[in-house]
């Protein structure tokens, strides 16, 4: 018994590692031609829209 404990304990987890700073999904209300010129700016620059968005609130806040 002892055994088999251990060699669960040695299985390697499948699938991506976890992140030490989870993230948290959230729905975001824009008007269409505000959410257009963010995700073309996003494309610019080669982000994520998400990561635009969230480099703005930091931005914002540190202010």
């Amino acid at each position: 018994m002892e055994e088999e404990k251990t060699e669960a304990l040695d299985v390697k987890r499948r699938g991506r590692p976890r992140v030490a700073n989870k993230k948290k999904q959230y729905t975001l209300t824009m008007r269409p031609d505000m959410y257009e010129q963010a995700r073309e700016e996003a494309d610019r620059r080669g982000i994520s829209f998400s990561a635009l968005i969230a480099n703005a609130l930091v931005e914002y806040l540190d202010k």
